[in-house]
């Protein structure tokens, strides 16, 4: 594999630079601008629940940012690629020169890039291709196919747990997010960490964008793609990412057709936004979910830490 790939070179590393100023910049002002609101109707007489009540405005004020910036680039841009402004991590950053006066730092993740486990729930007319790719994409990340297929049935019994009589009972509700999973069996903390970075919990079934999922997830949903050539995609992507599904077509070649037109694509809908924002001694963590499926990213939750 050519060395090329392996470094982005000093122009692009320049540019990344300059947009991560830029952003920096643009979070800082919009932050600025929250500092000088009215806290009045969320202070305490306590100065400690004040400087609370602060860092927490702060960081959802980098969270409207952030629904800004996902909004901006889907006006802009036909595909999503981890080359763009919104998966750029941004450092903590001053709200004013002074850092005493607060810091707010984050980043953006793309999770149409990963496997849906509610794919595997029952509502889904393609739930058999489902756990087939989830069964190989288990299998791919923890080299041990028994142990997959055992994880996957645990899954499936808490999508679709069978009745005291045998048959299948109504189904549970879907997956709200990864942490449910710590309570089925098999799914130690060890595993969960080792597949984290390829799952997630979607309310709804979406394309994986091919841009920004893993070599794992691209051989466990694409027929006939191994590991080492899914690694080599994703390293080239790096230089070009795929316009469009025929563009990744055409670089898989024909011998490892696209049969499924729904099954991949290069746009994303669902992103998580983390934030960690701080004033005076108070420090907040805040994670949400985002859909784009609308012009302005819906808030589908969000919480502290």
């Amino acid at each position: 594999m050519s060395s090329r790939y392996a470094d982005p070179g000093p122009g692009r590393q320049r540019g990344a630079a300059i947009i991560l100023a830029l952003l920096s910049v643009a979070l800082a002002a919009s932050l600025a601008a929250a500092a000088l609101a009215d806290f009045g109707h969320t202070y305490d007489v306590h100065a400690g629940r004040s400087e609370q009540a602060q860092s927490r405005q702060f960081a959802l004020a980098a969270l409207d940012w952030a629904r800004n910036t996902l909004a901006q680039d889907q006006r802009r841009s036909a595909s999503d690629h981890l080359g763009e402004a919104w998966a750029i991590r941004i450092p903590p950053t001053p709200i004013e020169e002074e850092q005493a006066a607060g810091l707010v730092g984050g980043h953006i993740t793309d999770l149409s890039g990963r496997f849906n486990l509610n794919a595997l729930h029952p509502s889904n007319r393609n739930r058999a291709n489902a756990r087939t790719q989830c069964e190989r994409l288990f299998a791919l990340v923890l080299d041990d196919p028994g142990l997959a297929a055992s994880l996957v049935l645990a899954l499936e019994a808490r999508l679709a747990p069978a009745s005291a009589s045998g048959t299948a009972a109504t189904a549970t509700p879907l997956l709200q997010s990864l942490d449910t999973l710590r309570g089925l069996p098999g799914f130690s903390p060890a595993i969960l960490e080792a597949l984290a970075p390829h799952i997630a919990a979607l309310p709804a079934i979406h394309p994986i964008n091919a841009n920004t999922a893993t070599a794992e997830v691209l051989a466990a949903v694409i027929d006939g793609l191994d590991l080492d050539r899914a690694r080599i995609l994703v390293v080239e992507r790096q230089q070009i990412w795929f316009r469009n599904i025929d563009d990744l077509r055409a670089r898989l070649g024909p011998e490892i057709p696209l049969h499924s037109q729904d099954l991949l694509g290069v746009r994303s809908r669902y992103f998580r936004v983390d934030i960690h924002a701080s004033y005076g001694e108070a420090v907040t963590r805040l994670y949400a979910l985002l859909d784009r499926e609308q012009a302005w990213p819906t808030l589908l939750w969000y919480r502290y830490e």
